[in-house]
């Protein structure tokens, strides 16, 4: 990353879950809530990756979650169901560095495609799905709240 700013990615379990919360509040104004995080720390199908600043960082402790994704393993297709970055560290690579290591995961869990679905207007993360290789599938009128999602494909991972 040319930000000169480093991270440690990790795959997170249940203690992670305050940090998702105020993540997901901060970036999605509180999209899934506590239980619907749960489920996905303890789903065995489940990756739950965050991005944590590194300690020597100014100010870190190491253990500030700046970023997550979230992976569902559905035989040999990985859905991609969540990304997020905090606003101060996005636009610095670290939104594909988590899409990319959550697909590195896949394929090594045996996944041939991924999925995942895209609000329509969200030009930054079509950008970043499109640089990686995924290709618009289709369209879901009024998925998000109203607003179209787009469906997007990758095969291979």
């Amino acid at each position: 990353m040319s930000s000169g700013v480093a991270y440690r990615l990790e795959v997170l379990d249940s203690t992670a879950l305050p940090q998702l919360l105020q993540l997901d509040q901060l970036c999605f104004g509180g999209h899934w809530g506590e239980q619907g995080y749960q489920t996905e720390l303890e789903r065995p199908s489940s990756i739950v990756l965050g991005a944590f600043l590194e300690e020597w960082f100014p100010n870190s402790s190491g253990q500030d979650l700046v970023g997550f994704g979230i992976l569902w393993r559905i035989e040999e297709e990985a859905h991609i169901i969540s990304l997020a970055v905090h606003p101060a560290h996005q636009r610095r690579g670290l939104g594909r560095t988590i899409l990319l290591e959550l697909l590195h995961q896949a394929r090594s869990l045996g996944c041939a495609w991924a999925t995942l679905e895209v609000k329509a207007s969200n030009q930054a993360a079509l950008h970043l799905y499109e640089s990686v290789g995924f290709q618009k599938l289709g369209e879901r009128k009024g998925y998000y709240n109203g607003e179209d999602g787009w469906v997007y494909w990758k095969k291979p991972i």
